[in-house]
């Protein structure tokens, strides 16, 4: 029986799971896009939209196989990664790469930087010794110099008068993005954030600080999904999805 299993190709496998799940009625993304953003957000026409802390560009990715794409802003501050990027989205006229870290202020501020473990890179400094990434064994980041910019300033740079959604995936400085991006929220339908129910990083914002924010903004919490735990179990970060009330229709 095993061997007939890896007799079959992956991709005749893959499309027996698609036909499965339909049979189903179990929502998927042949994409692997975030089911609960694309429930929130209409196929109908091109989108706009943000990655905030865009890595490699797999989550960008899976929104290119769900939408045509009007303006893919991707911002990484990880100068190492943007070749990568910049191979992966070549269309400049639809995407635009931009190599730095979305803050509160345009300046240049210390940014720590792991090379073993790139994604959790932050502008604060990771709490790699406590209980939530002891066990994870990460080296201590090495303290650079980086270059910020607000959201405002690239939305106002881009010309931008609609913004369909922002993901934000920046290591525990999510507040830093937001207080930056006040302007720009008005004018965003959905806003995709990564988030941690305590502090991992130094001087870092949690769920509830978060949660604030946006109800202070005229957002509302439509969804949370489950993400990193510790060894013992606990629930530590998730991806929470806001929409902006005033833009739900």
């Amino acid at each position: 029986m095993n061997l007939f299993k890896r007799l079959i190709p992956n991709s005749i496998k893959q499309e027996g799971k698609y036909v499965l799940l339909d049979l189903l009625k179990i929502p998927y993304s042949r994409s692997g896009a975030a089911l609960e953003l694309l429930n929130w957000l209409p196929k109908n026409n091109p989108i706009t939209f943000f990655d905030i802390g865009a890595n490699v560009g797999h989550f960008s990715k899976s929104i290119c196989g769900e939408y045509k794409i009007k303006k893919g802003i991707l911002v990484e501050p990880v100068s190492g990664l943007i070749p990568i990027l910049e191979q992966t989205f070549p269309d400049r006229e639809t995407f635009q790469i931009v190599n730095a870290a979305v803050s509160n202020s345009a300046s240049e501020t210390d940014f720590y930087y792991n090379e073993d473990a790139h994604f959790v890179s932050s502008l604060l400094r990771i709490d790699n010794k406590g209980e939530g990434f002891a066990s994870l064994n990460f080296e201590d980041p090495v303290k650079t110099k980086i270059n910020t910019l607000t959201l405002d300033h690239i939305v106002k740079e881009q010309k931008l008068s609609h913004i369909d959604f922002i993901k934000i995936d920046v290591q525990g400085a999510e507040h830093l993005v937001l207080q930056g991006g006040i302007e720009a929220l008005k004018i965003t339908k959905l806003v995709y954030t990564e988030f941690s129910y305590k502090p991992l990083y130094q001087n870092s914002s949690t769920f509830f600080d978060l949660y604030k924010f946006f109800y202070e903004n005229n957002f509302i919490l439509v969804n949370v999904s489950g993400g990193y735990s510790s060894p013992n179990g606990e629930l530590l970060q998730g991806d929470a999805l806001f929409v902006n009330k005033a833009l739900m229709n």
